[in-house]
């Protein structure tokens, strides 16, 4: 009885110290993903998550108009210009919010169709408005897809219906997706899980039904745009935010909505397991020391003043660089702020706080002074004449 005591009591510690480690690398397993292709990004620094077939190039489907929307919201002035949807726009064909030819909107409001009912005549109608001809517009698309670094992307139309010429990459969509979301306006618009425009002529207004229902579903999902079609298979590109950690998710190729759904919010988990508060600086840590003038062979340890804690990647090291006087000014007392401590993560700064002495030094007197520049004088000389 007396050595199995013992073994069940190191058991019990064992199962309490190993019991979270292992639920920390269940939190970690990767989710499955029946997807062709996915890129998760960091949305704040661009930091790769998780990648799986980030350039295989695919066709895009409705995710197309976040490179449309891109265009509009960074070169039209006055969002409330009117647009008027041509013949063009009016039979484009497939998602729709209705236009008839002739008909106007503001460009807010053709953004709204767009970007939350998937306007495929909206999408038309913008592009026109913006360049004059769709084939204008196509031009400007994929300039702007060469200036974002979308090297396995080519635009064929503003809104993705299929054409083999009409292609993307997770990796690329994610970068757009990010660059997209920059966008106050458009995050105000892609979080909408409906939205009531006009509808001139009709006696009752346009009701926008969003076809991301993530939206209803989970608070922690802000956007982005879904896309669909028999060659494209399910598509979606999400923002995802929680605990001030903010996604891009780029799903591309899914072989069904119910998957895809499912599959999305277990990989914003992923994401969001992947990071955690960690203490970047420790209040009273000793950093690094400094040389004490006039004190041969002294040195004055710093500690941090204060606690620095930040939300940050799990599998990144944290480094710490430090900002010091030239030379110490004496007398020091017990806690004068002497530098600085700064933390930083893969060369983004977090944050920073005061490095403190550690001790008391005083001023040296004459006759202190003296020795010392006596002992450094010897030295000098005996280095100078010591054989090479």
């Amino acid at each position: 009885m007396k050595r199995v005591l013992p073994a069940l009591l190191l058991l019990i510690v064992l199962l309490f110290v190993l019991a979270p480690l292992a639920s920390a690398q269940e939190a970690q397993a990767l989710p499955p993903v029946s997807a062709r292709s996915v890129v998760m990004l960091n949305a704040d620094t661009g930091q790769v998550i998780l990648s799986i077939n980030p350039d295989e190039r695919l066709a895009m489907a409705s995710t197309t108009k976040m490179m449309t929307a891109l265009l509009i919201i960074e070169n039209c002035k006055d969002l409330n210009a009117q647009v008027t949807a041509s013949q063009r726009a009016a039979e484009v064909g497939e998602s729709s919010i209705f236009l008839v030819a002739g008909e106007s909107l503001t460009v807010r409001e053709m953004l709204y169709g767009m970007l939350i009912q998937s306007g495929n005549d909206a999408a038309t109608a913008l592009a026109e408005f913006e360049a004059g001809s769709v084939e204008v517009f196509d031009e400007q698309m994929n300039q702007r897809a060469t200036r974002l670094g979308m090297t396995n992307s080519h635009f064929t139309n503003p809104h993705g219906l299929d054409d083999p010429n009409h292609y993307t990459s997770a990796a690329d969509f994610a970068r757009l997706g990010r660059e997209l979301m920059k966008h106050q306006e458009i995050r105000d618009i892609v979080k909408l899980p409906e939205f009531t425009i006009s509808w001139p002529g009709q006696p009752w207004p346009r009701v926008l039904i969003n076809h991301n229902h993530l939206l209803e579903q989970y608070s922690f999902i802000n956007g982005i745009k879904t896309g669909y079609t028999d060659a494209a298979g399910q598509c979606i590109v999400i923002s995802a935010s929680e605990n001030g950690v903010n996604l891009i998710i780029s799903y591309m190729g899914g072989p069904s909505l119910g998957q895809r759904d499912s599959e999305i919010v277990s990989l914003a988990r992923y994401g969001f397991d992947s990071y955690r508060q960690q203490m970047v600086i420790a209040q009273g840590t000793e950093y690094t020391t400094t040389e004490v003038p006039y004190y041969r062979n002294r040195r004055l340890p710093l500690v941090a003043q204060d606690n620095v804690s930040r939300v940050v990647y799990i599998r990144d090291s944290i480094e710490q660089k430090f900002v010091l006087p030239d030379k110490l000014t004496l007398p020091v007392h017990k806690g004068d702020k002497i530098g600085l401590v700064e933390a930083y993560d893969n060369g983004k700064f977090l944050g920073s706080t005061y490095l403190v002495a550690t001790e008391d030094i005083a001023e040296p007197d004459m006759s202190e002074r003296i020795t010392y520049y006596v002992q450094s004088a010897f030295g000098f000389l005996l280095s100078a004449v010591k054989p090479g």
